[in-house]
C-alpha cells in the first residue's frame, strides 16, 4: 500500500477537519491511519472541534500525543470558553507563528455571518472562536472582530486547504447533520436530496479529493478513555477504508 501512495505523498496534501463536537475525537484516528501509510499533511484546517485537533497536528504532535491530550480532560468542560482557552494554552503553542505546519482555524464573523480563516495571532483565542457554539457561548472578540462557531457557515474547511496551497485535500467529516442525512438515505451528491445540505457543505465536498466519514455511534458521546479509544479506532478504520477505494 505504501508504494501505491508514492505519487500522492509527493503532492501538497491538505487535511480539512470538520466540526462535530465530541465526534471530533475520530479525527485523531484519521491522522493515525494517514501516518501509518506514510501520508503527512502539508497544511491543516479545522472548524470547531476540528480546529482544536488541527492545531495539535499543525504543532507537530503525533496522534498518540493528541490522544493523551484528549484523555487528560473531562471533555464536556471544553464547552466553556475559559476552560477551552486554558486547555489550549497548556497543550498548544502560544501563537500561529510557532506551528510547524500552515494552519487555519475557521470562525464565523458577526453580524454578517461570513466565514473567516484565522491564520495568525494567538492560537488559543482562534480555537476558542472557532468552537464558540451558538446559543451556548458568547462571541469571542478577537482583533476587533466578533466571532462565533465556524460550523455556522463552513463546517468542512476544504476550501481553506486550497487557499493554503493544498494540491490534494483529504477531509474528515464528523458533522452530525451530514451523518443523520446519510443514514436517512439523503446523499449530498444527489440533485434531489442535495438540497437538504447547506451550500457551504456541498461546495466543500466539491473541493475534496478524499472524503472520510467515520460512522460515529451514539455511545461515542460518552466521556471517558474507553469512548476516546473507540472513536479513534472508528476514525482509523474509516480512513483505511477510504484509502483502499482510492487505490482500486
Amino acid at each position: 500500500m505504501q508504494k501505491n501512495f508514492y505519487k500522492l505523498s509527493s503532492l501538497r496534501i491538505g487535511l480539512a477537519l470538520s466540526g462535530g463536537s465530541v465526534r471530533g475525537l475520530a479525527h485523531i484516528g484519521v491522522i493515525k491511519a494517514l501516518t501509518e501509510v506514510g501520508l503527512k499533511p502539508s497544511v491543516v484546517t479545522g472548524t470547531s472541534v476540528g480546529s482544536l485537533v488541527g492545531a495539535a497536528i499543525a504543532s507537530g504532535m503525533e496522534w498518540y500525543e493528541i490522544a493523551e491530550m484528549a484523555s487528560s480532560i473531562f471533555w464536556p468542560s471544553l464547552l466553556n470558553g475559559v476552560m477551552l482557552e486554558s486547555f489550549c494554552e497548556k497543550h498548544l503553542p502560544e501563537n500561529f507563528s510557532h506551528l510547524k505546519l500552515p494552519f487555519a482555524a475557521i470562525a464565523t464573523e458577526l453580524p454578517n455571518k461570513k466565514a473567516i480563516a484565522i491564520t495568525k495571532g494567538k492560537l488559543s483565542s482562534a480555537v476558542s472562536a472557532s468552537c464558540a457554539i451558538r446559543f451556548l457561548r458568547r462571541p469571542v472578540v478577537r482583533e476587533g472582530q466578533k466571532l462565533k462557531d465556524g460550523g455556522m457557515v463552513c463546517v468542512l474547511p476544504s476550501l481553506a486547504c486550497r487557499d493554503l496551497g493544498a494540491d490534494f485535500v483529504i477531509a474528515s467529516d464528523v458533522w452530525e447533520l451530514s451523518s443523520v442525512l446519510r443514514r436517512a438515505g439523503f446523499k449530498a451528491a444527489s440533485p434531489l436530496s442535495g438540497r437538504f445540505y447547506p451550500l457551504h457543505y456541498r461546495l466543500a465536498l466539491e473541493r475534496t479529493n478524499l472524503l472520510i466519514q467515520p460512522p460515529i455511534p451514539a455511545i461515542g458521546y460518552l466521556p471517558g478513555n474507553a469512548a476516546i479509544k473507540r472513536m479513534i479506532a472508528i476514525g482509523e478504520e474509516s480512513t483505511h477504508q477510504a484509502l483502499s477505494y482510492l487505490i482500486k
